[in-house]
């Protein structure tokens, strides 16, 4: 089988993004968004989803995402899960939401969403990545197995065994756990966490660096290293905090800080830790 084939037949496109009436009032993420707006990030998860459309020739997902009220659309759809997930909360203006944009290859959109614990500003748009003492880090793991990259780690999909997999390996039971471990390709590449995208200090590269995707390749095939393009490591790159960079796991060390970054969390300090 071809790496760049998609080993499972049947899948959604999704991306996992946070609602907080407080993301209204973010200079950043208005400009993203092109008007204040409580998503976060919104018209970027518009856009990688579009991307990953492009990529699996979904073509009736792509004409629904390219759509001149697509973002309205996917906009109201959110709310409505938004709304579900409130339910009997009484102060709508101090919570934070879990939503779940999901597109299928015939172009129907869905949303889900569940209630998360608040996330400050401060983790959502970072002005420094420079670690603090304030901040208590995640224990990262490095898988004990490869994983062979497919279309499957380029992009966001609903098929997600590999993900599982990885981290059962390293016994995280319950996404509840602050934890994450760092998935690697058969050549020893990094290619991302299961729920986050990576970024290690690399002094004799520039600084911190994240492992490269099918949109920014290093390696010449267009393909990355085997992981996705996240919305948070878009930001970052875009603000020159980070820049494009592949490692090996050799080159990681236990103890050495590392940032992950979701489109739910923003970013998150982690700390290598042995298995």
């Amino acid at each position: 089988m071809s790496s760049s084939t998609a080993p499972e037949s049947s899948f959604d496109l999704f991306s996992s993004l946070q609602f907080s009436p407080t993301l209204t009032s973010s200079a950043e993420n208005t400009v993203i968004c092109g008007k204040p707006c409580p998503f976060y990030m919104l018209n970027y998860h518009r856009d990688r989803i579009l991307h990953a459309a492009y990529n699996f020739g979904w073509q009736d997902a792509v004409t629904a995402l390219e759509a001149p009220d697509s973002l309205d659309l996917i906009q109201v759809k959110c709310l409505d899960a938004v709304d579900g997930a409130l339910g009997e909360v009484e102060d709508k203006g101090d919570v934070a939401v879990r939503v779940r944009i999901i597109i299928s290859p015939k172009g129907s959109l869905t949303a889900e969403a569940n209630l998360i614990s608040q996330v400050p500003l401060t983790s959502l748009f970072p002005t420094s990545l420079i670690p603090t003492e304030s901040l208590t880090p995640w224990p990262v793991y490095l898988d004990t197995q490869p994983t062979l990259p497919t279309d499957l780690t380029r992009y966001k999909t609903t098929a997600r065994t590999h993900y599982n997999d990885a981290r059962e390996r390293v016994s995280i039971k319950s996404f509840l756990e602050t934890k994450e471990v760092i998935l690697w390709n058969p050549e020893g590449w990094i290619m991302e966490g299961s729920i986050t995208n990576v970024y290690f200090y690399q002094e004799d590269k520039g600084g911190w660096i994240t492992p490269s995707t099918p949109i920014d390749d290093l390696a010449g095939q267009g393909k990355g290293r085997g992981g996705t393009a996240g919305t948070v490591r878009r930001w970052l790159i875009e603000k020159g905090m980070v820049r494009v960079g592949d490692l090996k796991k050799s080159e990681v060390q236990v103890g050495e800080f590392v940032w992950l970054s979701n489109g739910v969390k923003g970013l998150v300090l982690g700390k290598i830790a042995s298995v």
